[in-house]
This record gives structure tokens, C-alpha cells and sequence, in this order.
């Protein structure tokens, strides 16, 4: 039986390497919370459907995000009592959406989206910075764990690393020979730090004496995420599988797994999807305000509706690692040709129109999964 992940001796202890591809980190490690996920994206991999397995396999290898959503949305759907059918054939199109899922009598095809709002620079700069920190794991301390405080690129080209790397180490060697960090610069805030700079690049550094975990000194990286600001990539989702497939003869969900750096949330969903919402009274609760929206969302323009052939959006922020925890928004178009009664899936869904912001009691993708999580 074909698996996604073989079994083998696993012996690698290590967390992943910022530039280390994702399906190479969980087919080699051997850390319990990354064999745990290993073991549960094996088990959904046995569940989906014999013929779609090798290219999936194929996908995790070279497109672990977009693979990993695809299985997440079989497994999903599969714990809903669906039959899912990969690539089925459409009848106003020659390309094909991700599933056919059918339970008795309903049919819903269902297209599976990751959604990024990283720009062109935005990854090169995130993989510049991803080569430096692969590079600072490789130093050795005894006593002193090291806080990057800031990285500039002065240049297009990349740092030279292993240069970089032995004069950071003389420096950290020479803070355990101390028992003192030496300092030779200063940071915008006027605190004291250590400075390495070439033509390439400058990185400040601070360090602090505790206890040296997992084999290197690193204390933290630079990065993060933001609240918000997910509109522009939730829009390029929809216009690119809105109506990928012509007019269709079932309802269809798109299933969208927003995975930038910035993380969506229920208002921004609402003025992407249906406009500006704006408040016609004040009152105590948001949600129970009589409100107006501008004709400026993707689906309600001032040429009318629009992406008719979607019947509703399952917008999710999904990894491996969050699944009993993760959002999730199912929001029906109100003006779709296929609509589908979302009462028939156990998922909880938000209320379109007047009531947008409010939430059925059905059930979070946590409990749903709750019999294949780790």
C-alpha cells in the first residue's frame, strides 16, 4: 500500500532548517511532536482515494503547502460522512476542480486554494534571512545564548556566510571566555551590541548568558505575523478559482487556506466578500447594528453579483501543527446559482447578509478531525 511518508529508522533530532523543504524535515525527523503529524498525515494518506495517491505524493514533495490543504480538505470532508472523488470531470470545462464530494443524495464539487500574500521581494528577502539563521544554528556556545537584534541587507547579492558565521563564533567564544558580552556598536535604541557588517550585509547582535537548548545558542529570530491586511490575497484567491470552471451543473465550495503573514479576520472576510459595512445607528454590539455595505466587495459590485457559479467559501488558516485550534469561516454566496444548504454539513458556518458576523453552533475543524489529530 502506497504511503506518503515510508517507514524506516529515523534519527535526526533536530528542528527544521529555515530553507529545508517541509516534506524532507517530517520524512527524516525524529522528534515526537513531528512524528506524531507524521503518523496523522500518513493515516489521512491511506484514506484518499487510490488513484489520486501518487500525484499527491508527487505534490507534498515539491508543493507541501497546496498538497497538505488538498489532503486536509479529503480528510475534512471524509470525516463528514462524504465520498470524495479526485479531479472530476466538469461539464462546461476541460480542467477539472480537486474533489467531487458525495454523501446520499448532495453533491458539491470542491476546489482546494493556499492563499499567500508574500510578494516576489518579500520571499527573496525571506530566504536571504532563512540562509543566515541555517548558518548561526551551526555556532557553538557554552553559556551564552545570542538575541539577533537587527539584519540589513546593504546589497542584492547574499551575505558570505561562513564568513559571517566564524567572526559571530570568535565573538561568542570570546563572550564564554569573558563570562562578558564585548560590545562594538550600538543599536537605534542607543543600547550596547555586537556588529558584524561586510559589503553585503550588517547584523547586531546581543547576548545573554542561560541555559543552551536543542544545540545552538539562537534565542530568537527576527520575523512574525500581522493582525489583518488579508484582503489583497483573498481577493486573488477568489478571482483565480471563482469561475476557473464556467457555469456548473452542482453546487461548488472554495476552499481558501490563508497562510501569509497576515492573519485574517471576520470583518476584513466580510468587506472582501461583500463591501465596505457601514454602521447606520450605534448601538452596544456590533453584530446586532442595522447596516448598509458599499458595492465594493468581489462578489457585490455595482454591476451586480458576481462569482455566481460559487456556491459558498470555506476560508480556513490551516497547518500541521494547529488543526485542534484552527478558525474557520464558511460563508455562503447569497447570490449563487447552485446554492447548497449548509445546515448538511457539520462545519459551522457564518450567517451572509444582515447577520454575517453571527455563527452557527455546528462544529469547529477541531472537533471534526478530533478521531485523526495527534
Amino acid at each position: 500500500m502506497e504511503k506518503l511518508f515510508e517507514d524506516k529508522v529515523r534519527k535526526e533530532y533536530r528542528y527544521s532548517k529555515h530553507l529545508e523543504k517541509s516534506y524532507d524535515f517530517y520524512d527524516i525527523t525524529a522528534r515526537p511532536e513531528f512524528v506524531a503529524i507524521r503518523k496523522m498525515m500518513n493515516d489521512w494518506f491511506s484514506r484518499y482515494p487510490e488513484i489520486g495517491k501518487q500525484q499527491l505524493k508527487r505534490d507534498f514533495r515539491s508543493q507541501f503547502d497546496s498538497a497538505f490543504f488538498e489532503l486536509f480538505i479529503h480528510e475534512l470532508f471524509y470525516q463528514q460522512g462524504f465520498e470524495l472523488t479526485p479531479h472530476p470531470p466538469v461539464p462546461n470545462s476541460t480542467k477539472n476542480p480537486d474533489f467531487l464530494a458525495t454523501r446520499g443524495d448532495l453533491e458539491v464539487y470542491l476546489e482546494a486554494k493556499v492563499a499567500t500574500d508574500k510578494s516576489n521581494d518579500e520571499r527573496t528577502l525571506e530566504n536571504k534571512l532563512g540562509a543566515i539563521y541555517d548558518e548561526l544554528q551551526k555556532l557553538t556556545s557554552v553559556t551564552y545564548l545570542i538575541e539577533i537584534e537587527d539584519i540589513v541587507f546593504k546589497s542584492d547579492k547574499q551575505a558570505k556566510l561562513s564568513k559571517l558565521r566564524n567572526r559571530i563564533q570568535e565573538w561568542l567564544d570570546e563572550c564564554n571566555f569573558r563570562q562578558q558580552p564585548p560590545y562594538n556598536d550600538y543599536d537605534e535604541d542607543g543600547e550596547e551590541c555586537f556588529s558584524y557588517s561586510d559589503d553585503d550585509v550588517k547584523i547586531s547582535l546581543r547576548a545573554h548568558a542561560g541555559v543552551i537548548t536543542d544545540g545552538h545558542p539562537i534565542l530568537n529570530y527576527l520575523g512574525g505575523s500581522f493582525v489583518g491586511g488579508c484582503e489583497e490575497a483573498l481577493t486573488g484567491a477568489i478571482r483565480d478559482k471563482g469561475s476557473k470552471y464556467g457555469q456548473l451543473d452542482k453546487p461548488y465550495i472554495v476552499c481558501i487556506n490563508m497562510i501569509g503573514i497576515r492573519d485574517p479576520r471576520t470583518n476584513e472576510i466580510h468587506k472582501t466578500l461583500f463591501g465596505l459595512r457601514r454602521q447606520l445607528m450605534e448601538t452596544g454590539y456590533y453584530i446586532d447594528a442595522s447596516f448598509s455595505t458599499e458595492l465594493d466587495g468581489i462578489l457585490k459590485t455595482s454591476n451586480g453579483p458576481s462569482f455566481r457559479q460559487v456556491s459558498a467559501f470555506l476560508i480556513t488558516r490551516v497547518f500541521p501543527s494547529n488543526l485542534h485550534l484552527a478558525e474557520h469561516w464558511l460563508i455562503e454566496h447569497p447570490e449563487t446559482k447552485n446554492r447548497i444548504d449548509l445546515h448538511t454539513l457539520d462545519l459551522s458556518y457564518h450567517y451572509p447578509g444582515d447577520r454575517s458576523l453571527l455563527t452557527s453552533t455546528n462544529k469547529s475543524i477541531g472537533q471534526i478531525l478530533s478521531h485523526s489529530l495527534p
